[in-house]
């Protein structure tokens, strides 16, 4: 089992940032204290997208649940230390899952839904996991029988959690799970292509839960409304903690329907909610949705994973009286907010950030802001920026930063820098009035991952797999900009001499690899050449202008199309 090393785990709890408890032991303390409140809802529509009908658990009936997993996890031969992943949608058996892995002391590894057969392969191959559990179908994918030949391959136990019949009871006797052993590997773009395993302790997660808590000003039995897929920081951090801490409710949604959230916010009578900006947006360019909005119950409305326009947080508070917490992270432990309590003004909100760890500054509502440390640093030259208008990569240090990548310590090494803080890969300046400049304000990202939709994608992992395509000479993905999903995926292709190329050729080729969905490319550039440096390396960002300037340009050969 990993855990950290003892002088940070003694650092950290003695100066109050980490706890002594486990996840299962603080979801047992809620089942203690209010067992009869509603713990968990599933999506209503649950019976349209997959098995079994959706169900209302209290604590209690959650926490039977809960033994009930676990009970067939140790049956399958999981014990403390195994890791098991599973591909599930928002239903509250991946809830159940994942306390049911703290509860025997194993190790959860979530992975998307939207994941195929070619991501499956690659994951098993780094983590080596002990079980796999999926279930019969998501909307017309049949996910178990589709991972069935890659856990054949991997010698990977599957379980499908639709054939689970009856119970058995816990093994008598469970190696105890400390709150600095590891709990999750949680997947991540890379810029290099292939997906890297990040993983978190319990006291990592927690940590990022009491910094979403405190700035969000969650309180007890809070209704939270959760959409983004259980697997990474914004569900398990933002969502999953956040629920765990106030000892909420959770209303699960999936898959993302608009109508359907508006309908759960005011049904439910939501509290609390996470959304990407293209919520905000449709809700606000589309008359029918706004009509049929009732905010009225919402307190707390997160956004993030990629740029607010300010006009939408102006508008959310001039319509429906709701302000917007800017959130801005990553999976390894990022975690910076902006809320209306210490930046008031929200034409700042959508690009400005508290300057966490500044012993000189305090934060009202943000007691979190001096548990880290940030600093920014001249890319060229690693030099620290101190002054104003300079923009510098991001760097971080504190108790909510990951564990370490799974895989060779080389991984880990090369993300942090001589002084120990991580290498971000986003762009800040410091900015702010008055002596003390009080705040960042996001440039954007030296990074070269896609995020569309809050999904990120390595453009490398789509090059090498196009590299493979017969007319191909040169290709190099990019990434555009979309006021719905934030950023969509293309891709610039020269053609062998003699040879061409098509959007429709490119993505049936990518579907037949099994590529996942989010990943296939939405637009084509057909090129004479790439653009590159002097190293030779391919400048995506002028793929990116050259889109945006010339996409209906009859120079160049564009198409598009949604693959939902």
């Amino acid at each position: 089992m990993i855990r950290v090393t003892p002088d940070l785990v003694k650092d950290y709890t003695a100066r109050g940032w980490w706890g002594s408890t486990s996840l299962d032991e603080d979801f047992r303390a809620n089942v203690a204290r209010v067992p009869a409140r509603l713990a968990m809802a599933d999506p209503p529509n649950r019976a349209e997208f997959t098995q079994g009908q959706p169900r209302r658990l209290s604590y209690a009936e959650f926490d039977a649940e809960v033994d009930r997993l676990a009970a067939v996890m140790a049956g399958h031969g999981v014990g403390a230390g195994d890791v098991v992943a599973y591909q599930l949608p928002n239903i509250y058996e991946a809830v159940a899952i994942l306390l049911a892995c703290s509860r025997i002391g194993a190790v959860a590894s979530p992975i998307l839904i939207q994941f195929d057969q070619h991501e499956l392969d690659d994951i098993f191959e780094q983590l080596h996991p002990r079980l796999f559990v999926s279930l019969t179908r998501f909307k017309d994918r049949a996910m178990a029988d589709n991972a069935a030949p890659v856990c054949r391959a991997k010698n990977v136990p599957l379980l499908n959690i639709d054939q689970i019949d009856g119970s058995a009871p816990l093994p008598g006797t469970i190696e105890p799970t400390g709150p600095n052993d590891l709990l999750t590997v949680c997947w991540t773009s890379g810029t290099e292509g292939a997906a890297k395993g990040v993983m978190r302790t319990h006291n990592q997660w927690r940590v990022i839960g009491q910094m979403m808590h405190d700035g969000a000003g969650l309180c007890d039995g809070d209704v939270l409304r959760n959409a983004r897929p259980m697997v990474n920081m914004a569900a398990i951090g933002g969502t999953f903690y956040s629920w765990l801490l106030c000892a909420g409710t959770m209303i699960l949604h999936n898959p993302l329907d608009l109508a359907l959230v508006l309908d759960q916010i005011r049904q439910e009578r939501v509290t609390v909610t996470f959304m990407p900006p293209a919520f905000m947006v449709s809700l606000l360019k589309d008359p029918a949705l706004g009509a049929r909005a009732d905010l009225s119950s919402l307190r707390v409305l997160g956004s993030g994973s990629a740029a607010i326009p300010q006009w939408a947080i102006d508008e959310m508070k001039d319509r429906f009286g709701v302000e917007i917490i800017n959130f801005f992270g990553s999976n390894e432990g990022v975690s910076l907010l902006s809320n209306a309590v210490e930046i008031p003004d929200s034409s700042m909100r959508s690009q400005y950030f508290p300057r966490f760890g500044r012993p000189d500054i305090l934060w009202a509502s943000l007691p979190g802001a001096a548990w880290c440390e940030t600093r920014l640093v001249d890319a060229a030259t690693g030099e620290e920026i101190t002054e104003p208008g300079v923009t510098g990569e991001l760097r971080f240090k504190g108790p909510s930063l990951f564990a370490g990548y799974l895989g060779p310590d080389e991984r880990t090494a090369e993300a942090f820098d001589e002084h120990g803080f991580y290498r971000t890969g986003d762009l800040f300046q410091i900015a702010g009035d008055g002596a003390v400049h009080r705040f960042y304000r996001f440039e954007g990202r030296s990074k070269e991952v896609i995020i569309r939709g809050g999904f990120n994608i390595a453009p490398a992992e789509i090059d090498n797999m196009l590299s493979a395509y017969p007319a191909i000479a040169e290709v190099a993905a990019f990434g555009y900009p979309d006021d719905r999903l934030g950023e969509k995926l293309g891709v610039a292709v020269v053609p062998k001499p003699g040879q061409s190329v098509s959007l429709d050729e490119l993505v049936a080729y990518l579907r037949e690899e099994h590529l996942a969905v989010f990943k296939l490319p939405q637009a084509l550039l057909v090129m004479d050449s790439l653009p590159r440096n002097a190293m030779l390396k391919v400048l995506r960002w002028k793929l990116t202008e050259l889109y945006v300037a010339q996409h209906a340009d009859s120079r160049l050969q564009t198409a598009e199309h949604a693959h939902g």
